[in-house]
């Protein structure tokens, strides 16, 4: 299921209008998902994406931040199917109800007044648990001093030790969410 999904999405932390590094958090961001189980594809939804960000819009290179996906709220719209992605052998979301994306170095340009920047997320994204180095495709567009962020990207599940009975070892995931200012 979805890590992002975090997002790691999760993951994209991009933001400014203002001269010097300012702190930015989303509360309520969304991450979606599909994986294939038993060669149906599985598509969900999960509520509460959460991110908090310090940036410079003037030197990106510096942005730091994390981006939280709560796979205890994962949905796929069979409450039997998600409890099973909830299980201890898949997410284990009662001992890891999060995943998380913590940004190392965000690449590419600058933030300007209605333009969506295009840029590259590296970090590590955190799954049940275990850690793993990833880059992801970040846009962020700067709209009335708030910023839009979104990615896609992919990762195989088995590698975070995620195993749902009958599924592949990739999963896509899209994560998005609204950073606005906070100081």
């Amino acid at each position: 299921m979805k890590r992002t999904i975090a997002g790691l999405a999760g993951t994209a932390l991009v933001a400014g209008s203002m001269v010097s590094a300012a702190p930015y958090r989303a509360s309520d961001g969304t991450a979606t998902f599909t994986y294939t189980v038993r060669f149906i594809p599985v598509r969900g939804t999960i509520s509460g994406v959460s991110a908090s960000v310090t940036l410079d819009p003037a030197n990106l290179a510096a942005t730091a931040g994390t981006v939280t996906v709560p796979v205890a709220n994962l949905k796929t719209g069979i409450s039997l199917r998600d409890a099973h992605a909830k299980r201890e052998d898949a997410l284990n979301a009662a001992k890891f109800p999060n995943a998380t994306f913590t940004l190392e170095k965000l690449t590419g340009g600058k933030l300007v007044e209605g333009q969506t920047l295009a840029t590259t997320a590296t970090g590590k994204l955190t799954v049940k648990g275990t850690a793993k180095a990833v880059s992801v495709p970040v846009k962020a567009t700067l709209q009335d001093g708030k910023v839009n962020v979104s990615t896609q990207f992919k990762f195989n599940p088995f590698d975070f030790d995620v195993r749902y009975p009958g599924s592949s070892d990739s999963v896509t995931v899209e994560v998005s969410f609204v950073l606005t200012t906070t100081g």
